[in-house]
């Protein structure tokens, strides 16, 4: 395996460690799973009262779409094909739709908790504000497991890695969406599976 497939492969397997920094905010401030089931009301108050680890907990997503951005332009190029291309400028379609969700979820918010702090009512913008981050969301998670199913494809099509690995992120990459939509339970995690697979096999084959 060339140095440049190692390096993809490393690239890949890195945000599962941003994670752990992703985490600790989770943690710190309580956002879990009964936090985002909370009216918007309550979830403003939550927030202004956790700001900090609030937005612990987005920053290192700016790092972790960077990173795996970096990891499957290296792969592109490793496999030197047309539907690994096109795998990876649907991750970067899917990348721009998930950054604009962060700012809006973490500096909006954040903001949209401050001026419920200050007035104590909540501001009329905040709520088209979650749902458009919601649904953002929900493009991020398909289009990126989209993608990842062109890069099994493109794996597939070439004899840079076994097909098995091309299979098992075709089946991973196409799996989580439906997964997703039959349980109605999307979260911004399931983006990236596939990913770590073919980083995993890029270092290991």
């Amino acid at each position: 395996m060339s140095a440049a497939a190692v390096a993809a492969g490393a690239l890949l397997i890195v945000p599962v460690g941003m994670g752990f920094i992703e985490a600790v905010g989770y943690r710190r401030g309580q956002f879990l799973r009964a936090f985002w089931e909370l009216p918007l009301d309550a979830k403003l108050d939550h927030i202004s009262r956790n700001e900090a680890a609030w937005w612990l907990m987005y920053v290192p997503w700016l790092a972790v779409v960077a990173v795996t951005a970096g990891g499957l332009g290296g792969l592109a190029f490793v496999l030197s094909d047309a539907v690994a291309w096109i795998g990876f400028g649907g991750f970067l379609l899917a990348a721009m739709a998930w950054l604009v969700a962060i700012a809006q979820q973490s500096a909006g918010l954040a903001e949209a908790a401050r001026q419920r702090a200050a007035t104590e009512e909540t501001p009329a913008w905040a709520i088209a504000t979650s749902r458009v981050s919601l649904v953002l969301e929900v493009f991020w998670v398909g289009v990126a497991n989209l993608a990842a199913v062109a890069f099994g494809i493109a794996v597939l099509r070439t004899d840079v890695l076994p097909g098995w690995v091309g299979w098992a992120v075709i089946v991973i990459g196409g799996a989580i969406p439906v997964l997703a939509l039959a349980f109605r339970d999307v979260f911004p995690h399931l983006a990236l599976p596939a990913y770590l697979a073919m980083g995993v096999a890029l270092i290991l084959t």
